[in-house]
């Protein structure tokens, strides 16, 4: 992200579109630049490093490809490749949840148009991801007029975050840490007393024990919205140390899942696959926050 001064509002430069099947994250970019400058920026492996993460072995039609992004690592599989044009490749995240990213380079009067969509089934991660992509635009953006790119704070992103939620009506999926502990946020389309029966189901069928303090309200949108606060301590689950804090993190995490399912009347089953997914993704982010 381009913003510096952590007191400006940030603004969302790309949209959140519903879909009949999910949701398209979508950004555009104008440059100065030819295409074939554009197309560099965005193929070119010694380039790739600098605004996104050191790929291997390059983008290739038809081959898989692996990108350290420094804090996680990528897979996918590159599904259309036309020079020049257009790329298209999956993207499996380290919670094993794949999207297909499409990227359009275009000629303009005055330059170029680079195109990014990604196609979403849920919105699990979708305002995150939102903030975490322009981010990475933004450092595209530095890298194709040659400039250092720069990295946004924790806080600048979670401001990013929360304004793509507000502004296309999306719930935010992750949790964090304060002074205090735990903290999430999650928006409902349902009452607030149905959410906190399914929350207090969900919540015991996770272990979750009677530490954290729930509040939920409804608001004017329509939602219920329940923000889980809770202290983080040694005796908690038995953990206790660095340890601790991803675990209660993944817990909660698995567990407003699990109440949106119960609200949906879809089934839920516990995954020990998809915690511990979770809790390696929470020990990440904290180490790189």
């Amino acid at each position: 992200m381009t913003e510096s001064n952590p007191s400006e509002a940030p603004i969302p430069t790309g949209r959140i579109e519903r879909r009949p099947d999910g949701y398209t994250l979508v950004f555009e970019r104008r440059f100065d630049f030819p295409a074939g400058h554009i197309w560099d920026v965005l193929t070119n492996g010694d380039k790739v490093a600098q605004w996104l993460g050191m790929l291997t072995p390059g983008w290739q039609l038809g081959k898989e490809y692996r990108l350290d992004m420094g804090n996680a690592e990528v897979t996918g599989t590159v599904l259309q490749m036309s020079p020049g044009l257009s790329l298209q490749f999956t993207w499996e995240d380290p919670l094993g949840d794949e999207s297909v990213l499409d990227w359009q380079v275009l000629e303009t009067p005055d330059g170029s148009l680079l195109q990014f969509r990604t196609h979403e089934e849920s919105a699990d991660f979708l305002t995150e991801g939102a903030a975490g992509w322009q981010g990475i635009l933004d450092a595209f953006d530095d890298v194709a007029s040659g400039r250092e790119p720069a990295r946004a704070s924790m806080d600048q992103w979670q401001a990013l975050r929360d304004a793509y939620a507000r502004e296309f009506n999306v719930s935010p999926t992750m949790g964090q840490m304060d002074a205090a502990g735990v903290v999430f946020e999650r928006w409902y389309d349902a009452a607030a007393g149905d959410v906190g029966r399914a929350l207090d189901r969900a919540a015991s069928e996770v272990g979750l024990g009677a530490e954290a303090a729930v509040e939920i309200t409804d608001d004017d949108a329509g939602h219920a919205r329940a923000v889980v606060r809770q202290p983080v301590n040694a005796e908690h689950g038995g953990h206790g140390g660095p340890n601790e804090a991803p675990a209660l993190l993944a817990a909660w995490h698995v567990a407003l899942d699990a109440a949106g399912d119960h609200l949906a009347g879809n089934p839920w089953h516990p995954s020990s696959r998809r915690l511990a997914a979770l809790k390696e993704f929470y020990a990440s982010s904290a180490g790189n926050a």
